[in-house]
């Protein structure tokens, strides 16, 4: 009896301080608690991609925006470049035609009755010269600078206006800087770009009066053969075949080496190609050409033969 009484009170004790212990933490609550932390870092870390997204755009319009900034900064960096690399080739050019061998002209007396006469240049009447103060080479060399650096920066300004589609203030600089610098380096230039100026602003008149002083009055200038072809062409246009067909030859036989005489071959010879049809056409159509048909025709038929009564 001893024994098992031992034994009972042995569990007895057991089982007494086994419902003191407290109870531990199941697998379903530490699985709740960990699924709600990942949702809740989850959340976390969707907010902070939208804020990255966020900002990564901003910065990318910021960069679109500073680059477009520049490239049209660069733009017109290069129109004026490009305005000055024109401008420059046409003054090589034109110096490299200049060395070329010309004969000295021979001065003729002028008659006393005609000293008094003033002198002429192009169109517009000229006063006699008069003697011009003494100046040091320095000042002449600093005048001359400072009126072609002048007169580049007024040509440029016109050229950039027209290559940008304001033709009102292009045509206005052009006509300024014609203005004050007739004769300058220029001038032949300007004259051709205030043609294209008015083509632009349907003044097809004033446009081909401008090509025309390029044509007449600068023929070693660049432009010449350009000024010729838009002559040729404005011509057409008007449905002046005659004059076209003219300055289309003048250009060929004046610029046989030019790239641009091979437009007006072709140009040339479209017309001459209409005047041909239209020549044949007349012929045709005339009564003499008519008449003679007709009596090809009367000799080709049996004559009437009157019978006896």
């Amino acid at each position: 009896m001893v024994l098992p009484m031992a034994v009972l009170l042995l569990c007895a004790l057991t089982l007494s301080s086994c419902a003191k212990e407290k109870p531990g933490i199941t697998w379903e609550q530490e699985r709740e608690a960990t699924t709600a932390s990942i949702e809740a870092i989850k959340v976390s870390q969707d907010r902070v991609d939208a804020e990255v997204q966020a900002n990564t755009l901003k910065l990318d319009e910021l960069d679109a925006l500073k680059v477009s900034k520049r490239l049209k900064d660069l733009e017109k960096v290069n129109r004026t470049q490009q305005a000055q690399i024109d401008a420059l080739t046409a003054r090589i050019e034109k110096f490299h035609r200049k060395r070329r061998v010309i004969p000295k002209p021979v001065v003729k007396p002028v008659p006393e009755a005609e000293q008094g006469v003033p002198s002429m240049h192009r169109t517009t009447p000229v006063k006699a010269p008069e003697t011009p103060p003494v100046t040091t080479k320095s000042e002449q060399f600093t005048d001359r600078g400072a009126q072609a650096e002048a007169e580049k920066n007024a040509y440029t300004a016109a050229y950039l206006a027209l290559k940008s589609g304001r033709f009102d203030e292009a045509s206005r600089g052009f006509n300024e800087q014609l203005d004050v610098f007739p004769d300058g380096e220029y001038a032949d230039q300007a004259w051709f770009w205030l043609g294209e100026t008015r083509i632009s602003q349907q003044a097809l008149e004033n446009a081909l009066h401008a090509f025309k002083y390029v044509a007449d009055h600068y023929p070693d200038s660049v432009k010449h053969a350009a000024a010729l072809l838009k002559l040729g062409q404005l011509s057409e246009m008007s449905n002046s075949k005659k004059a076209a067909a003219g300055y289309y030859s003048r250009l060929i036989n004046e610029h046989p080496e030019s790239t641009l005489a091979e437009q007006a071959q072709a140009a040339l010879a479209d017309i001459q190609k209409v005047e041909s049809a239209l020549e044949k056409k007349q012929d045709e159509s005339s009564p003499e050409k008519k008449s003679d048909s007709s009596g090809e025709k009367r000799q080709g038929k049996n004559p009437s033969v009157e019978k006896p009564q």
